[in-house]
């Protein structure tokens, strides 16, 4: 079953307004997303 792709849309654009970037990385067996956010002191 497969979605719209909506819901990375939207993940997409909450993590660039905090500034943070997201990563794809393309794997046998599958797709491994990391988010980079920085933290305020």
């Amino acid at each position: 079953q497969h979605g719209t792709g909506l819901g990375l849309y939207i993940t997409r654009e909450i993590i660039e307004k905090h500034n943070g970037k997201i990563h794809l990385h393309t794997e046998k067996g599958g797709n491994r997303f990391i988010i980079d956010l920085e933290l305020n002191d």
